[in-house]
């Protein structure tokens, strides 16, 4: 029994212990200012302001926007430039970098009849004192404030990743609407008096709408005259081996004997739903798991045909992996889930407004979930911008991502596998150095989406064309295309890619200089003209989404009670460093004993390669030697506070008693095991600008969770009271300390983004006294803006929990098992 590798995982249906929650962390300290001369700057900040008013023949202006400006390497006091009770709207947050440091700017809407607001606050810190200390009034605000102007179009150009637009003709422009009332229509209308072009579908989030308009700059200038919608402007992202050395009729042969051996998918089978170029059905080895009323378009104007190939390869990894060892086999093929294709990219020729690429996949989703509303699926979007200059901020395209895996419209949870894409071909010499400073593109920043990134699988090259070539990548190591999240270090966004699958190789010449995919070093799969051939290659970062998606797909038909979150985590849990992954951790030398890693050292390895390459088995399965246990739940974030009615704090605190094979763990006393925890949810975005990581107001994250297990030295009732402020008496303190230390990453590293994943390695006798986790809420918008109402929501998580002894004969599974009630068969 002890051998046994292939039981269920099991799921803890013990409801846990819920208490309110406080953090005994304290709040953060107020912002650093310039030292100041208080008559000159006042003086100086009135007469800017009183500039900036509107003239006598403006008398048709109801709002205005202003910019303000902080002193080169300090913060504007953001949450003061806003007043919601007044209509004062803090729009846009910018940093600007210059000779003399990086200033902040912030653009602000104000209703004409508040203008004196700001003129009061001037006056009052120029004659006013407050306080103790006899402080100027409105000091950290009007201190922290250089310079204050109106606000032109530039000031609503956020777009990190490019610089404001300096062509003379029409262009498209990605708008941002404050969400008012009816804003979409009457955008719309002023476009349309101003003969400007808007696209037809528009994105719509908790507080912003998003269109893409045709207009030059100075038509974008005389629409915002009239026009208090505009929040924000940004650029419309637009996209412009053996077997295949076979005859076409020798391809054929070998595709029908392997047709013979593949068993269809049950009709009920969980799908891939593949949003690409579309997916050419009539291939023989797709027909059979892609019926003709999955075959879908995003406008029904355009042909389902793929009349690119992209999205028919994409299907056929997704469906039978890489096709190369199955042609090679005579094993049976049983498909566990299906295929769905929604084409997202119009064919050449296409004359039409460009589309918010958001609002398409949004738009996909919902035509595909219309024709099978039942049907559990995964999404498998190997479709990327061209480049991740924005560093990790959300863009348009990757906060629809995030809605429609949060799914706030419906309350539908959905799983979109989103390729990490990949550096131009030219840039590929520089491997691995330029992987480090190509960041992952555009919408893989989502913070719900799994981002794939790829791994070099293989590295024997074969072709004689490449004779004297070599492979670039190590076996094991990066592939040579996949980009990263390296330059996000000291950001507020997530690690990324969460999880790396096979991508193939790259071949360069002899001299170092050119690259090329040789096609001994891809992916086998299916091509989109099956009357031409059957078979071609593919690589890079597409075809790890479409293996990762695949994979997903299959862990969803073997626990159909999965919820997205938990499908995410599964695979996360499962995945493991390759050696060669791991030897960036490692500065051992003959003479010298490598030090242990450092916290920075394994967050450059996340940021590369994320949690690593997923074992299918340990995703699908627990092993007498490997127990996985399964945690489906839900709790409130926030509430209203305690003592104080009119303001919101943290809510719910979960404690979980799993069951836990103490007495085992105990019997193994020294020997060395693992513990691993994985803790995934969704988060509602709130896009926009406005000083995400400087803003508690204007976070991008709805809420936010984390985890914490008991040390082996404290009582629960010293857990509970260690982390929830609400447990302890006034003035009691903390009798216990973490063993954050413990783990690899710790618990600042692993928190970033929406999936937390950490590894503790100890004694069996220590883990032994482990068995209780805390799940508890972080900050986020749905606490700090109420006026959303979202603060009494309640938001779900999975935890996956594992209790690993490799290299010890022993059976941690069975006694969990009987705790649970679950029989045992052998």
């Amino acid at each position: 029994m002890a051998n046994r590798v292939d039981w269920p995982h099991l799921f803890v249906e013990v409801r846990p212990e819920s208490l309110r929650f406080t953090s005994p962390k304290a709040g953060g300290g107020g912002i650093r200012t310039k030292g100041r001369n208080r008559a000159a700057h006042g003086a100086h900040l009135k007469a800017q302001f009183e500039a900036a008013l509107p003239s006598d023949d403006e008398d048709d202006l109801l709002t205005l926007r202003f910019e303000f400006e902080s002193e080169p390497d300090f913060d504007l006091k953001l949450e003061s430039l806003e007043v919601e009770s007044k209509g004062i709207e803090l729009l846009n947050v910018r940093h600007v970098v210059l000779p003399t440091g990086t200033v902040t700017l912030a653009t602000v809407l104000v209703p004409r009849g508040q203008l004196k607001y700001f003129l009061k606050l001037f006056e009052d810190y120029l004659t006013r004192t407050r306080g103790k200390n006899q402080q100027p009034a409105n000091k950290s605000l009007v201190e922290s404030i250089a310079h204050v102007r109106r606000a032109s179009v530039r000031s609503l150009w956020t777009d990190p990743g490019a610089s404001f637009p300096e062509e003379d003709g029409p262009l498209w422009w990605e708008v941002w609407l404050r969400r008012t009332g009816n804003a979409e229509a009457v955008f719309r209308t002023e476009a349309r008096e101003a003969g400007l072009m808007v696209s037809q579908f528009p994105l719509t989030f908790a507080d912003r709408i998003v269109l893409n308009l045709h207009a030059t700059v100075i038509q974008l200038s005389h629409l915002l005259e009239r026009d208090a919608l505009i929040a924000e402007l940004r650029r419309t992202r637009l996209r412009t081996a053996e077997f295949l050395e076979l005859s076409p009729r020798e391809q054929a042969a070998w595709t029908q004997d392997l047709l013979k051996r593949v068993s269809p998918p049950p009709p009920s089978a969980p799908a891939v739903c593949i949003l690409d170029t579309g997916v050419n059905r009539g291939h023989p080895l797709l027909g059979i798991a892609l019926p003709v009323p999955s075959v879908l378009t995003v406008d029904p104007r355009w042909r389902s045909d793929d009349h690119h190939g992209h999205g028919t390869q994409m299907a056929g990894l997704a469906l039978y992996g890489d096709l190369g060892p199955l042609l090679g086999s005579n094993a049976p093929v049983p498909l566990r889930h299906g295929l769905e294709s929604v084409k997202i990219l119009p064919g050449p020729g296409s004359a039409n407004a460009p589309e918010l690429y958001g609002a398409v996949t949004q738009e996909a989703a919902a035509r595909v979930e219309v024709q099978a509303p039942e049907r559990a699926r995964t999404f498998c979007m190997a479709v990327t911008g061209e480049d991740g200059d924005g560093k990790g901020s959300p863009s348009s395209w990757s906060s629809a991502v995030d809605q429609l895996a949060f799914g706030d419209e419906d309350g539908a949870r959905r799983l979109l596998c989103v390729s990490a894409g990949n550096i131009e071909p030219e840039h590929l010499p520089g491997y691995p150095a330029r992987n480090e400073v190509e960041s992952v593109r555009d919408p893989a920043q989502a913070w719900n989406a799994l981002t794939v990134g790829a791994f070099a699988d293989r590295d024997v090259l074969t072709e004689k064309d490449y004779a004297g070539w070599k492979s670039m990548a190590p076996l094991g190591g990066l592939c040579p295309s996949s980009t990263t999240s390296v330059l996000w270090t000291n950001t507020p966004w997530p690690l990324k890619p969460e999880i790396v699958m096979p991508g193939g190789n790259a071949a360069i010449d002899p001299e170092g200089k050119s690259c090329d995919f040789a096609s001994s070093l891809c992916l086998l799969t299916t091509h989109h003209q099956p009357l031409v051939r059957h078979l071609t290659d593919s690589r890079e970062t597409s075809a790890a989404t479409a293996l990762a998606a695949g994979l997903a797909a299959r862990v969803q038909a073997q626990y159909p009670r999965l919820w997205p979150e938990t499908v995410r985590a599964l695979l996360v849990h499962s995945a493991e460093w390759t050696e060669a992954m791991k030897a960036r951790l490692s500065s051992k030398t003959k003479r010298k004993k490598a030090p242990k890693p450092k916290k920075k050292q394994y967050e450059q390895l996340l940021r590369m390669f994320g949690h690593g390459v997923p074992d299918e088995r340990a995703a699908l399965y627990s092993a007498a030697d490997a127990l996985t246990l399964i945690v489906q739940d839900e709790l409130q974030p926030y509430g209203v506070h305690p003592k104080r009615k009119n303001e919101l704090a943290t809510q719910d605190m979960h404690v979980h008693a799993l069951p836990w094979p103490t007495e085992v763990l105990r019997e193994l006393g020294e020997t060395e095991v693992e513990l691993r925890v994985t803790l995934s949810y969704f988060i509602e975005p709130l896009p926009g600008d406005r000083g995400y990581a400087q803003s508690q107001r204007h976070r991008y994250a709805s809420h936010g969770l984390r985890f914490e297990l008991k040390t082996a030295t404290e009582t629960p009732a010293q857990f509970k009271t260690r982390i929830n402020q609400a447990m302890r008496e006034e003035g009691e303190e903390a009798t216990s300390e973490s063993d954050s230390t413990d783990w690899m990453l710790g618990a600042n590293l692993r928190s970033a983004g929406s999936i937390h994943s950490d590894r503790w390695r100890g004694t069996a006798a220590d883990l032994a006294e482990k068995g209780h986790l805390a799940v508890y809420p972080t900050i986020g918008w749905w606490k700090e803006r109420p006026r959303y109402k979202r603060w009494e929501n309640r938001t779900r998580y999975a935890l996956v929990v594992s209790i690993r002894t490799p290299g010890v004969a022993t059976d941690v599974y069975t006694p969990v098992a009987i705790q649970l009630g679950i029989p045992i068969t052998t």
